[in-house]
């Protein structure tokens, strides 16, 4: 899908971009999960965010938030041209913790007749044409900390007003997994909690996220792995902290998944590319 990049930043700490669809195929980026948060803040588009079980129709104006550890992706919805802003942080570190402090079911905000806020992404958009280097840098940090700093001022009826549908068992399987995967949980185990078949299980997260119990599992373990080794623990000890079972295994799926072994962690960005 052909795109243009409006600005775009990257550091170890945030990466942010501006970039505009013409014309994009009905299609859904690849459903996934990572170690820290991501904001999608929509300027056009006929597109809808999906967060684990649930489903949100987005609108202009509309920021979603994606927390850590949490599977989602965007829909396509139609042709209409897609234009995002796209900012991912680790919200450990940025707006002294601020981030912390928000609800939990916090999913979606609408900015619509906000300029302030509107101001902040265009900001982004002028410091990226004007500065560069260090300034750049931290020109993009601060306008970043003040937008999740002014996220807690939002009042609560503003939030989650285009939730389109909602699947409750799919929302326990995955509270369920977010609450044992470190241990050495099974399909069968979820299943005996859930009370569902094997197969009814499987056909719930194609039907939802596009990925099996099993692979969605593991993204969960290689997120956290990749999360523990960049606050310092080493390899060999984040594995068993992650519910693998050996680590030629944690070895493996780490490569596979983030393109390079755990030891080269701390010498990678904060994430190699944007997928929604």
């Amino acid at each position: 899908m052909p795109y243009s990049v409006i600005s775009s930043y990257k550091d170890k700490k945030i990466l942010y971009n501006h970039i505009l669809w013409k014309n994009p195929d009905n299609t859904t980026f690849d459903f996934h999960t990572h170690d820290i948060c991501e904001i999608i803040f929509l300027k056009k588009g006929d597109v809808s965010g999906k967060i684990g079980g649930k489903t949100y129709k987005l609108k202009k104006n509309n920021l979603i938030i994606f927390r850590p550890m949490v599977v989602h992706g965007i829909f396509i919805d139609s042709n209409q041209d897609y234009e995002r802003y796209n900012i991912l942080f680790d919200e450990k570190i940025m707006a002294n913790k601020v981030f912390e402090r928000f609800p939990k079911d916090l999913d979606i905000i609408n900015f619509e007749g906000n300029n302030y806020i509107i101001d902040i992404f265009k900001k982004l958009d002028y410091y990226y044409s004007n500065f560069e280097g260090n300034n750049l840098k931290r020109l993009i940090s601060n306008l970043i900390e003040e937008l999740i700093f002014n996220l807690a001022l939002v009042p609560y009826n503003k939030l989650n007003a285009e939730l389109i549908s909602s699947n409750p068992l799919m929302n326990r399987a995955i509270e369920y997994i977010q609450n044992n995967y470190t241990t050495q949980i099974t399909v069968e185990q979820i299943c005996k909690e859930l009370y569902v078949s094997k197969s009814h299980l499987h056909h719930l997260f194609i039907d939802n996220i596009n990925m099996s119990p099993k692979k969605y599992i593991n993204l969960q373990r290689l997120a956290k792995a990749q999360r523990l080794i960049r606050t310092g623990i080493k390899p060999y000890e984040a594995y068993l902290l992650c519910g693998f079972t050996d680590y030629a295994t944690f070895y493996r799926n780490y490569k596979n998944h983030f393109g390079h072994i755990p030891s080269l962690e701390l010498e990678t960005e904060i994430v190699r590319e944007i997928k929604s």
